[in-house]
């Protein structure tokens, strides 16, 4: 906690440090594991400045040493100065993974559908590149923003993801599960359909994954491929 100086008259205004926007993080394996979107990246702290930051996140007492570590943090664009008792908040967990819409019968898809999930498919990794990951998650925010409650929601959502599987074996995404989830998610939230595109990492080793839910169920993957994930950002 700091304090900063008020005007003339009046008292000292507290101040707390709060994570900076495009910053998430995780609990993983005792472990604290941060998500930077702008300069896309999953890092750890030492374990000196990581203790500090527990000590912050858990509005608990804090060391002697937790003042200079978190203005370290701060100038190294992790925090920023906030109100106080606005401590950093971890990603909250999504629902438990029970199903997966790829282990559903076929159902048939019209065309269009397809088309436009084949776009999606190729313009997604074509943003990543040029503009990077935080404007494209924006742009998912944004965009399930605007949601309106929809009719026929879990129609909406078989039939748009049967048009991602219809493209499996077409348009290949080896290693490339970040793209394909925004794709998807991105024709979801055109139809409607109010699902969550999760970003999640695990520990020993480091391993990161992304995929598209709805409720508990897994729309582009396997529940055993999520299972052993933790969210670190939930769109």
């Amino acid at each position: 906690m700091i304090a900063r100086r008020a005007a003339a008259g009046r008292a000292p205004i507290a101040m707390a440090h709060i994570l900076k926007p495009g910053v998430s993080f995780c609990h993983v394996a005792g472990r604290t594991v941060f998500l930077d979107l702008r300069a896309d990246r999953y890092f750890c702290l030492s374990p000196d400045a990581e203790r500090s930051f527990q000590r912050l996140a858990a509005a608990g007492p804090s060391a002697p040493e937790d003042a200079k570590i978190l203005e370290g943090l701060e100038q190294q664009g992790l925090l920023r100065a906030g109100d106080a008792h606005a401590e950093p908040r971890a990603c909250p967990d999504v629902a438990e993974a029970r199903s997966s819409l790829l282990d559903a019968a076929p159902i048939p898809v019209r065309p269009i559908p397809i088309l436009l999930a084949g776009i999606a498919l190729l313009q997604a990794p074509l943003r990543l590149r040029l503009f990077g990951l935080h404007a494209a998650i924006t742009r998912l925010q944004r965009q399930k923003a605007r949601l309106q409650p929809a009719r026929a929601e879990q129609e909406r959502l078989a039939h748009t993801a049967a048009a991602f599987a219809r493209l499996r074996t077409v348009i290949t995404t080896h290693d490339q599960c970040l793209p394909r989830s925004i794709a998807v998610a991105e024709r979801l939230f055109a139809a409607g359909v109010r699902a969550d595109l999760v970003l999640a990492v695990k520990l020993q080793p480091f391993a990161a994954h992304a995929w598209v839910q709805w409720l508990d169920l897994v729309v582009n993957d396997r529940v055993d491929a999520v299972r052993d994930f933790s969210p670190i950002l939930v769109v």
